[in-house]
């Protein structure tokens, strides 16, 4: 799944910058831009875009409901995070190899993007890689659950307070709310705001299901670091050193975060 998730990135990156490399990746915009007569808005790209994201969404989401963990794979099983992220890749690289372009007479040149709108979209872009990648590599068993204590039922589990969570509620989503309208915002092209409102349907509904499982479990404690901590966009006092702080410090604890994965020993103090 690491693997996998480097090399799917890559490619959804070539597909949203229509593959300046000309290396036969498929493209978010048509390759090539016919006649604005000839080339409105395809239906068919459309739907298939609304199925997609629909997929994508039943997976990601639907998966991650702790009652179809359970039914399905029973508490604490090892073989449930190694599926789901295998299933996760699966319905993310139909996302981008079976994409069909909505809108074919407007194809966004990279390498023309006025400078203003360049460095608009790129900060949102590198803002979006640096919250996904503090996922991947800070806290490896939110995406992977690479330890073995992450299927142990009987740990004990606390709120995070620690980065990425001290900036965002939901890195990951925050992060792939800023990628896709970060490439919206260079390219101004249907195609894109299409994916991008794709990917914010999907994280509204998945944040939403996700934040009820959180607060059925944690109670109150998550409403403290939920009133401390937004949702998607960092607050301006976070990059001046603001953090938030858990109401009370329980010694007690064995390492373990809000989502019940491991803290990474880069984030002990």
């Amino acid at each position: 799944s690491l693997v996998g998730s480097h090399v799917i990135i890559l490619f959804q990156i070539m597909a949203l910058t229509n593959d300046p490399l000309d290396l036969g990746v498929p493209t978010i915009d048509a390759k090539h831009s016919m006649n604005q007569q000839h080339g409105g808005v395809q239906f068919e790209g459309l739907l298939r875009a609304v199925l997609l994201f629909t997929i994508w969404t039943v997976q990601h989401s639907g998966m991650a409901r702790p009652f179809i963990k359970e039914r399905v794979w029973g508490k604490g099983s090892p073989s449930e995070r190694g599926f789901y992220g295998i299933m996760t890749l699966a319905a993310w690289s139909a996302l981008v190899f079976l994409w069909k372009p909505v809108q074919s007479y407007y194809v966004w040149d990279m390498w023309k993007t006025p400078l203003p709108r360049f460095v608009i979209g790129a900060g949102l872009i590198l803002y979006a890689v640096v919250s996904m990648l503090s996922i991947m590599y800070l806290i490896p068993d939110h995406i992977f659950g690479v330890t073995a204590r992450y299927n142990d039922p009987t740990r004990k589990k606390e709120v995070y307070y620690h980065y990425p969570y001290s900036m965002v509620r939901h890195p990951g989503s925050s992060g792939f709310l800023f990628f896709s309208w970060g490439f919206y915002v260079l390219s101004l092209s249907l195609n894109h705001a299409v994916f991008a409102a794709g990917w914010t349907v999907f994280i509204f509904i998945g944040t939403y299901l996700e934040e009820q499982g959180l607060r059925e479990e944690f109670g109150t404690a998550y409403d403290d670091y939920a009133r401390q901590v937004p949702p998607f966009c960092p607050k301006l006092g976070f990059f001046a050193g603001e953090r938030p702080h858990p109401p009370k410090k329980d010694d007690d604890n064995d390492g373990y975060g809000s989502r019940g994965h491991a803290r990474s020993p880069l984030l002990r103090s």
